[in-house]
Parts: C-alpha cells; structure tokens; sequence
C-alpha cells in the first residue's frame, strides 16, 4: 500500500469513527426505527453537510477523490469536531498547513533555559516541534531520570510508555497515556504528515510506539486526536508520597513548549523542593 492509499484508508475509518459518534437526537432528527448501528447514517450525514450521498460513500470508502477545503469545512462542522480533529481531517484529505515546516532549532534560547529553571520547585522541561526533550530542570530529571538518556530515549514517548518508573507512579496512566497519544497524532497531522520532515519524525515515534507497546497500537487504532493542553496529575512517589500536579503546556517561539508541573498545593511543593534539594543553586 502506498502513502496516498494508507492516507485515504486512514480517512475511511477517521470519518465512520467519527459517524458514529454522534446520534441522531444531537443533530435533530428523529432516531427513527430499525437502526442496526450507532450514529448517523451516511445519507443523512451527507444531506447536513450538503454533499451527494454517494459522492460521501466514496469518501469513506477510501476511493481517490479530492474534496475541496470548503467541504471539508462541512463535514468538520456536521461531525462537530474540534480544532486538532479537524486539522486531523484536513491532512488525511491532503491538505498542508501553514505551520508544517517548523523545524527543530539547533539551541534553546537562553531566555527559555531561564525561565524553565525560575520553576523550581515544579519540574519543567523544554520541548521541540519534533517532541525531543530538549533541556529538563533538576526536579524534572529526578522525576524522569534524563539525564544520560540516549537522543533517541529523550522524547515524550519515551517518558510517558517507556520509562517503566514513572509508569508505576501516574495515577491513572493510561488515561494519561490515551491522551498524549491523540495528542501526538494530531501533530503529527498538523505538522505537515509525510510531506514534511517534523511530520515524518512523528511518524516514526508512532510507529515506534506502536511497535513496542501492544495497548499503544490498540487506543491508536481509535483514531483519537487531540490538541496539545495541561491536565491535573497525581503522582504517587515511593519516598516523598502523593505529589498533586497541575500541569501546564507554555507555547514558545521556533516550535518550543515549555511544560511546567506546578504543586497544586503547598505539601506538593514541599515534597517537590526535596525532590530536587539543590535547585534552588542553579
């Protein structure tokens, strides 16, 4: 299978996923009778979003048709998908967008590096368009162990499937862990797919993920995406205790984020400083 049928095959199950979700009382018809399975049926999803009944059946039958954007406006609407599912959308169907060529700069800007060690006692780190982690602060390498990590080892993936310590201790991971997935995803659409080189690198870090770990290759095959955001976390460490996390997802320029796991209160913090004692030196 080439790229352009997998894409295509990708779209089929993206949009019969996504029919199915919603019900007919949602968008205001009647549930009518003798309905076999969930959701909406194709003519009816057809006729709300104004395009031809068997023009949509092709669509989701994988064939090699070409809808404009201003279609795939339309069904983004009626499916009522959100900003990253849409986005997820519109690259399955072909289309590139803007931001798809930021690349990974060679250093973070001192200014960044600064502002991610003024967290202390919150662990934070720097991350690229590329989803490396590029730079950590003492309490994040305490919590994650980065430091001596291989280049292919310090990524997202990595700290959220493949360290098996940190695994154990999130309160209920693999909540956490379906949704760094759809997250990733939705880059990996928003970031240009195989047309560009940050999306062929995400690729690959799906694809590794997928490899390595079977319930990963599982909730992929959910076709869940989702746009990158904070979330509350309990993390229960076997020496300092329960640490209650909020944590916060800081854009920056050239593709950078900067996320911060901030103590939602004053014993989380406590816990936090003798995760990382000597902190507050650097």
């Amino acid at each position: 299978m080439d790229e352009s049928e997998e894409r295509r095959t990708e779209l089929s199950s993206f949009l019969r996923s996504r029919r199915a979700r919603l019900t007919p009382q949602e968008v205001g018809l009647a549930p009518g009778v003798r309905r076999r399975t969930p959701g909406l049926r194709r003519e009816e999803l057809a006729l709300l979003a104004g395009v031809g009944v068997t023009w949509y059946t092709w669509l989701e039958q994988g064939r090699d048709i070409h809808p404009s954007p201003e279609v795939l406006a339309s069904l983004a609407r009626t499916l009522r998908l959100d900003r990253a599912e849409t986005a997820y959308l519109f690259r399955l169907a072909g289309s590139h967008p803007l931001d798809g060529e930021v690349g990974a700069p060679a250093e973070v800007p001192a200014a960044l590096l600064r502002l991610m060690h003024a967290q202390w006692p919150a662990p934070a780190w720097v991350m690229d368009a590329n989803w490396d982690v590029r730079a950590w602060n003492p309490g994040a390498d305490a919590l994650f162990e980065l430091s001596g990590r291989p280049p292919q080892e310090c990524n997202l993936a990595w700290v959220v499937f493949g360290n098996p310590l940190h695994r154990s201790r999130v309160e209920h991971w693999e909540e956490h862990a379906r949704r760094f997935l759809a997250q990733l995803r939705a880059a990996y659409a928003e970031r240009g797919g195989e047309a560009t080189a940050v999306g062929r690198h995400l690729g690959r870090m799906i694809q590794h993920v997928r490899a390595e770990h079977p319930e990963a290759d599982r909730w992929l095959a959910e076709h869940q995406v989702a746009e990158r955001s904070g979330a509350e976390k309990v993390v229960r460490h076997e020496e300092l205790g329960e640490l209650r996390i909020d944590q916060h997802v800081l854009l920056a320029a050239e593709g950078l984020q900067l996320i911060v796991m901030s103590p939602r209160d004053a014993e989380t913090a406590e816990r936090l400083r003798r995760l990382a004692p000597t902190a507050a030196a650097v």
